[in-house]
């Protein structure tokens, strides 16, 4: 069940291999899927209205899912954010896995090159670069387009870290498998409590297609409205945003101007009010010494970075306005 790319089969100087038409046609299920499942979803309660056990399984596959995109995508294999043994890592990498946004490996040259070019020419998910002609074609294209248009050239050449690494490898090899399994958990929770199959899909259309849907939709908007809408606490060479709203489903990631301008930082709420899920699950993580090397900027460079005081607070209020 190979969804990625050959990655040994990288030359020291030729370019790696482009998509394939099969990892193409995942790309488009990835993007359509979720919504169709959230259809599905809506109309399934003219008739079966959701009860308990499905909302609560959606709220626990969430979180899942939801932390190992943030916590085992981005803030440990993209960033370097901290490290741990190969149980913790496999276990974040295959959560992550399960929320269908593809391969692990993949994931991250995206996201290593936003962060190399910004909001600039190159930008894979930018909302204000590639003249995009207006803010809400910007929106869109940051939001969901991106993903239906050709890959960056030569996007893949920064995680050969990633593909030297077999654990990872494995993962990003199996990733259907983990969705799938992903599909299954939810399936056999419904069955096993409510004792029939109809119960059994409907727990899987909310706790697979639904809190899919959510996620993507939450993991997006970090890449439109966090490049649009928000207040700024530190200088970054970009236009990103903190904004509470999205950091709440994002399960921390909407801090985002605190993360441009850390970027490898485990932890993005950088303020007490900023609040910081996914943080906090790796700050117990280091109490419990599952994880070491957790790095955070020191008081001296958060000064270093920090804007003026009343701008900060001025869009903080515009944000939360704007939120009423």
């Amino acid at each position: 069940m190979n969804f990625s790319t050959p990655y040994e089969t990288w030359g020291e100087h030729e370019a790696p291999p482009a998509p394939t038409r099969f990892q193409t046609v995942m790309m488009w299920a990835t993007v359509l899927l979720p919504f169709i499942g959230l259809a599905i979803g809506f109309a399934w309660l003219f008739h079966q209205p959701a009860g308990l056990v499905d909302f609560f399984t959606c709220v626990a596959m969430y979180a899942i899912a939801g932390f190992g995109i943030t916590i085992g995508y981005h803030r440990m294999a993209t960033h370097r954010s901290f490290t741990g043994n190969p149980i913790v890592r496999g276990f974040w990498m295959i959560a992550g896995s399960t929320g269908f946004q593809g391969p692990i490996i993949s994931w991250v040259s995206v996201h290593r090159r936003h962060h190399q070019r910004s909001d600039q020419e190159g930008d894979p998910h930018s909302p204000h670069a590639n003249d995009h002609g207006s803010t809400l074609r910007g929106l869109w294209h940051a939001h969901t387009a991106w993903l239906l248009r050709p890959e960056p050239e030569n996007l893949r050449r920064s995680v050969k870290d990633l593909a030297a690494d077999p654990l990872t490898r494995f993962v990003d090899r199996t990733y259907l498998l983990w969705v799938v399994l992903g599909a299954i958990i939810p399936f056999t929770i419904g069955y096993l409590v409510k004792g029939t199959i109809a119960g059994g899909l409907a727990t899987l259309v909310w706790g697979f297609f639904v809190r899919i849907a959510v996620m993507q939709h939450a993991t997006w908007s970090v890449n439109s409205i966090c490049h649009v809408f928000g207040y700024r606490s530190y200088r970054a060479n970009d236009e990103s945003r903190n904004n509470p709203v999205v950091a709440f489903f994002s399960l921390g990631e909407g801090w985002h101007n605190n993360h441009h301008a850390f970027p490898t930082s485990a932890r993005h709420g950088l303020a007490w009010y900023e609040v910081d899920f996914s943080y906090i699950v790796i700050w117990s993580m280091r109490k419990l010494r599952l994880v070491r090397d957790v790095r955070v900027p020191s008081e001296a460079d958060l000064a270093m970075r920090r804007v003026d005081a009343a701008r900060t607070s001025a869009e903080l209020q515009q944000v939360t306005n704007t939120a009423a």
